[in-house]
């Protein structure tokens, strides 16, 4: 293919957009305004991803486990495939932190009793790990803040009293003032998690037969260890399930 070629296809396939997404507003009911907001949103993150691929490193990323679970943006897909921001489980038994992929089974909130064949009930795991991570985040963090300003007021009392220079009292409370600065961010971090949570229902399932693997640049959290879902991992219990259910599912016995 040469690039006379290739600027017909960029015309055709730009035309073909226009003409799709125009015809779709004209119709103009929520169905159609909600596929032409989706197909747009998708066409810019692709772009997006084409555009960074070449400099995306997956070691730059958090090292992620089997049972971790991990907000991943699924793109635009076809008829019943997931697409959008979905929380999913890790799968692989062993990921390399060099690896620019990962494999994952994507998550649906549990809208009633009766679930498809394909799924299986998670319960609160999620749901109730996140509210114990933040409560935890919120006490520690509230009484490290308090100790380490109650030691720098005495640090402060103490240099002063030896007549120490402004710079020594710098560099000899900086440690402490980094201590109070990093208990602040994870008390933000801890908002953040009531935040999301506000937005989660309560009950989860995996969609067992979505299974699939996806590219590192998808994730959307966590990307470090400081991110809202870092540490969140499903139950053994759950992990059990999920394995029984794919054998079932894709193993001739």
């Amino acid at each position: 293919m040469n690039k006379e070629d290739a600027i017909k296809n960029k015309n055709e396939a730009i035309k073909m957009m226009i003409n799709y997404l125009d015809n779709c507003l004209e119709i103009d009911d929520n169905a159609n305004i909600k596929k032409v907001n989706l197909i747009s949103y998708w066409l810019k993150d692709y772009i997006k991803y084409i555009k960074d691929e070449k400099n995306f490193n997956p070691t730059n990323l958090k090292t992620y486990e089997r049972g971790d679970i991990i907000k991943v943006n699924l793109g635009f897909n076809i008829g019943s495939e997931l697409g959008g921001l979905h929380y999913c489980v890790v799968i692989d038994k062993k990921n390399n932190r060099n690896s620019p992929v990962i494999t994952v089974i994507p998550l649906s909130s549990q809208k009633t009793d009766k679930i498809n064949k394909n799924s299986i009930i998670l319960g609160n795991d999620i749901y109730n790990k996140l509210v114990e991570k933040s409560n935890k985040l919120l006490e520690d963090n509230k009484i490290e803040i308090k100790e380490n300003k109650n030691k720098l007021l005495i640090e402060i009392k103490r240099l002063t009293e030896n007549n120490a220079t402004t710079d020594e009292i710098y560099l000899k409370t900086n440690e402490l003032k980094n201590n109070i600065a990093e208990a602040y961010k994870k008390l933000e971090l801890a908002k953040k998690i009531n935040k999301e949570v506000q937005k989660m229902k309560y009950g989860s399932i995996a969609i067992i037969n979505q299974i699939r693997v996806v590219s590192k640049q998808r994730i959307y959290d966590p990307k470090t260890q400081f991110d809202i879902l870092s540490g969140i991992k499903l139950s053994d219990e759950n992990l059990n399930l999920i394995d029984v259910k794919m054998k079932k599912m894709f193993i001739k016995v």
